[in-house]
């Protein structure tokens, strides 16, 4: 006899918190099944993967996804990764230029850098429309993302290309004194790739952890 019973795998082995919040989140659910394992074929019932990105059938949610619910995209490093996600949009938008996405996305610099006098070689390349106009209008702010960090990493916001060489020499040549002091600070030694979109005007919302003069400002918001 079949169960009805809709099946939910979770399992996030290296990960003990998050699996008990997993768990803590389905205890009040009734008449749903648990399991750390997916059951053989064929499927008896509707079922939820929630668990590690390794751990899910991605074959099983892309051949049944009126059926099989997952928590992760199936090919995640085009979303979570800023700089493939850049690519992938501009990609889309050459071949769909009446996409929504050329309004919805903000203008985006895909760039490699390993350290701050490589910008040199870009502003001639890369980021050319980029300094144009840092150079015309410096009261627009822009913010610069690394592409393979999360949890706030990294993002610096700035409106000159001084400010900008300042923020990679910063990653650059940063000590394990200022990575006390500073917990969002990246090394380019270690992640090369970065993105730069356009911000906004900057104003109050978020504040500076750093000292004004500096010209550096961290992504934080404000108390």
């Amino acid at each position: 006899m079949n169960d009805p019973r809709p099946i939910v795998l979770v399992s996030w082995p290296s990960a003990p918190l998050t699996d008990s919040l997993v768990r803590q989140a389905l205890a009040d659910i009734e008449n749903i099944e648990l399991v750390s394992s997916i059951p053989p074929p064929p499927l008896r019932s509707q079922l939820l993967q929630w668990a590690t990105y390794d751990n899910i059938d991605h074959s099983l949610t892309a051949s049944g996804p009126s059926r099989v619910l997952s928590s992760s995209y199936t090919i995640r490093k085009a979303i979570i990764r800023k700089h493939f996600l850049a690519r992938c949009i501009h990609a889309y938008l050459l071949k769909h230029p009446e996409s929504i996405l050329l309004k919805s996305v903000p203008r985006t610099w895909d760039i490699e850098v390993s350290y701050a006098d490589e910008l040199d070689e870009l502003w001639s390349d890369e980021l050319w429309e980029l300094g144009n106009e840092l150079d015309a209008a410096p009261q627009k702010w822009y913010i610069l993302k690394p592409g393979m960090a999360d949890r706030g990493m990294g993002i610096r916001l700035f409106n000159s290309k001084d400010t900008l060489y300042k923020i990679f020499e910063e990653f650059e040549g940063c000590s394990d004194d200022e990575d006390e002091n500073d917990n969002t600070l990246v090394l380019t030694s270690q992640l090369r790739h970065f993105v730069i979109q356009v911000s906004g005007n900057f104003t109050s919302p978020f504040i500076s952890l750093k000292d004004a003069s500096t010209g550096i400002y961290n992504h934080t918001p404000a108390s």
